[in-house]
């Protein structure tokens, strides 16, 4: 967890609005979630803050990097294991 915020920071995460969390794509995210069973039980002290995934090799070179756009866009695993297979 980046609590701090400091890796979103450097990596330049951004950060929810009310017109983000609104988009069609996260509504359904949110809906999906919630008819699977997850909750959120804990914001934390940054509940707005966007995620990010990537992958950094040898000499810091990005192998992968996708940011999240809205709550619920994660990075499809299949995608970042087919990068990687590269």
């Amino acid at each position: 967890m980046d609590e701090d915020g400091e890796a979103a920071d450097v990596i330049g995460t951004g950060t929810m609005s009310l017109g983000t969390i609104l988009r069609p794509k996260a509504v359904l995210a949110g809906v999906k979630s919630l008819a699977g069973g997850n909750r959120q039980k804990n914001l934390g002290r940054r509940p707005t803050q966007l995620g990010a995934t990537l992958v950094i090799g040898p000499g810091d070179k990005i192998l992968y990097e996708d940011y999240e756009d809205h709550p619920g866009d994660h990075a499809d695993l299949d995608d970042v294991i087919a990068r990687l297979a590269k």
